[in-house]
């Protein structure tokens, strides 16, 4: 768990069982207090356990995640002050992309570098993310970077601080969100996670906005992590 920082719940609770076989120690509390009970420990050293879902699918996942209050403390670890220069940059285009796209391309990307003091060649601007897509702080889909849940696990506490009402919240689970769908009418805010539409919308007969019952079309998507690899 400490070496990866992030897997799906199913890996965390299967590792769990796991250490209690091995242990001969059945354990007699569930999961989730185990967690609690691990999190009481990691406060101290500015960790926690935190459960994320995937944007893309729904997946739920658990991150050993910084809880500092400089969350880029975590990404700071593995990479010198001009890369943490560069990628705040890239994490600015991001959040600010237009249309809520909230992505960037490779080539925009790749070239981010030369606008930098002090500049960054391309071949290092490409080194820095191929690490960041090792490390699951961003993904790469349909020639696109974009937030993974490893980003949106640890750092959305920093995200809404820095860049205030720019973050859009899921209007189910309250979560940040940076792919979904949308409300077809252009003067409603409502932004809802796939798998939380899902849960709303996949037994409705009559699809509607919860907020102005504008028709929920469910073709109304945002976000680049969302396209195909053939987009």
């Amino acid at each position: 768990m400490l070496s990866k920082r992030i897997v799906t719940e199913r890996e965390a609770v299967q590792l769990f069982e796991n250490v209690c076989y091995t242990t001969s120690n059945p354990s007699t509390v569930e999961f989730p207090a185990f967690m609690s009970a691990v999190n009481k420990e990691l406060d101290a050293l500015d960790y926690a356990l935190r459960l994320s879902r995937s944007e893309q699918d729904g997946e739920m996942y658990l991150a050993i995640v910084n809880t500092n209050q400089d969350s880029l403390t975590e990404l700071a670890t593995n990479f010198t002050a001009v890369d943490m220069g560069y990628i705040r940059e890239l994490y600015d285009i991001i959040i600010n992309a237009d249309n809520e796209n909230f992505g960037i391309s490779a080539l925009t990307a790749l070239h981010l570098g030369g606008k930098m003091i002090p500049k960054l060649s391309a071949k290092d601007a490409q080194t820095i993310l191929d690490k960041l897509v090792e490390d699951q702080w961003v993904g790469l889909k349909a020639g696109n970077y974009y937030l993974t849940t490893r980003s949106i696990a640890e750092l959305q506490d920093y995200f809404k601080q820095q860049y205030g009402d720019t973050i859009l919240e899921c209007m189910f689970c309250l979560d940040m969100v940076t792919m979904g769908e949308h409300c077809a009418n252009a003067q409603c805010c409502v932004r809802l996670h796939k798998h939380c539409a899902d849960g709303q919308f996949n037994n409705s007969v009559d699809l509607k906005c919860p907020t102005c019952s504008t028709r929920w079309d469910r073709n109304n998507t945002f976000g680049l992590g969302l396209l195909s690899d053939s987009s």
